[in-house]
């Protein structure tokens, strides 16, 4: 599947969205991110990206679209901190390498500081999907680069984030939320991937 097919499947579920359920929009994401993750031509396409310093991360669609498509390449070692998703709806998959997954859910609030338990573990590889979902127990995580090489993930927002919250670690073992900007290093890269029909 190339990237302009890949946004069509997207923009569709978007419009059919409030009509679904939660489980009917994964999967209605899951079939094409799962396609688009194993196609050769786009691994190819970020084999060859060349990113730059510990994270880089790309929109492929147009910004002014309310849904994003995201590239994100992680260094070898690399990781994210615990954040959520702004209760949007999405989901992810390795397009290279592999990154490892941790869920979080939240136990206890108390004002910007909360409690937080490990969840679940799930290694994304080309064609995993793993859901992101408004959820308490499946909004939170962290991802990690565990590997030597660099590693190339791609997460669909079913509704734009513009702003998420980190969650930093303090003494006590606790959290403290930070409300954090979300920043792309470059937008619509998806003009330049391999594809039938320039978008």
């Amino acid at each position: 599947m190339d990237v302009t097919t890949l946004i069509d499947a997207v923009a569709q579920i978007k419009s059919q969205a409030d009509e679904l359920t939660h489980q009917e929009i994964i999967d209605s994401l899951s079939r094409p991110l799962a396609e688009f993750t194993t196609s050769a031509e786009n691994q190819g396409f970020a084999e060859a990206y060349g990113p730059s310093g510990n994270y880089t991360r790309l929109l492929l669609n147009d910004p002014r679209e309310p849904y994003q498509i995201v590239l994100v390449f992680w260094g070898p070692g690399r990781g994210s901190p615990i954040h959520d998703h702004d209760d949007t709806i999405g989901a992810v998959s390795a397009l290279t390498g592999e990154a490892k997954e941790i869920k979080y859910g939240v136990t206890r609030c108390e004002g910007e500081r909360v409690k937080l338990t490990q969840g679940s573990e799930f290694t994304i590889a080309p064609g995993r999907v793993t859901p992101i979902l408004p959820e308490a127990d499946k909004q939170l995580h962290l991802m990690v680069n565990e590997e030597t090489r660099w590693a190339a993930t791609v997460h669909i927002y079913l509704t734009a984030i513009h702003r998420y919250r980190q969650y930093e670690p303090t003494p006590d073992g606790a959290f403290r939320t930070a409300e954090t900007s979300l920043w792309f290093d470059e937008c619509r890269v998806g003009r330049r991937m391999p594809t039938r029909t320039r978008i």
